[in-house]
């Protein structure tokens, strides 16, 4: 009598564990898919990169800064910096993307920004910080409007190789910080309090 009761007591308990560890399972694929669907709507901001480049590329070359979305708000004011390694890449400007800020005074309804960046200092440290900055408080501020329809690059980051690169070297761009920033604060978009996701580029250096 007592074997039995010792044998039902050892399947209840294995039963309760195989029940514990279901609940566990379910729970972890809830989520899994519940941060899924949130930082699939999150706007994404990246750095898109070439699979390879030559060793021996002597001429200058484009990374362009895209977006994936934008909230309702109007954005007045942007800024980025990204993190490359100033001993094998020299930064050498931008050129402007294909998103429009707000604009009355055109045809179209929106104009190119006019985006800010010291190149010199971004090659002293290895950081290039972008700014742009609409002074007239929303005139001529990013929209989720004028993304539709858009490949949604913000900007183009000229580079060229410098002559220490060789076969092998995998070169970072590192988004350190970016904020879209709204005239209410509470509706910014910002990778520090992960209303923003960013997403870096690697450069992989060939023969």
């Amino acid at each position: 009598m007592a074997e039995k009761e010792i044998e039902t007591v050892s399947k209840g308990k294995a039963w309760w564990w195989l029940l514990l560890g279901v609940a566990v399972i379910l729970i972890a694929i809830l989520l899994f898919f519940r941060f899924h669907r949130q930082t699939a709507t999150v706007p994404t901001l990246i750095v898109e990169t070439p699979q390879k480049l030559s060793a021996s590329q002597r001429e200058e070359f484009s990374l362009d800064v895209t977006i994936t979305d934008l909230g309702d708000a109007l954005y007045p004011a942007v800024s980025m910096g990204i993190a490359f390694d100033p001993s094998r890449l020299e930064f050498l400007g931008l050129d402007e993307g294909n998103v429009f800020v707000l604009s009355s005074e055109t045809k179209v309804g929106g104009q190119l920004p006019n985006w800010n960046c010291n190149v010199q200092a971004s090659n002293d440290r290895g950081q290039i910080n972008i700014m742009y900055l609409d002074i007239t408080g929303g005139k001529h501020a990013f929209s989720k409007d004028l993304l539709e329809g858009e490949e949604g690059v913000l900007l183009r980051l000229r580079f060229r190789l410098r002559g220490t690169v060789s076969p092998g070297n995998v070169l970072d761009l590192s988004i350190e910080d970016a904020v879209f920033a709204a005239t209410d604060e509470n509706r910014s978009l910002a990778i520090t309090n992960h209303t923003l996701v960013a997403k870096n580029g690697r450069l992989v250096i060939g023969e």
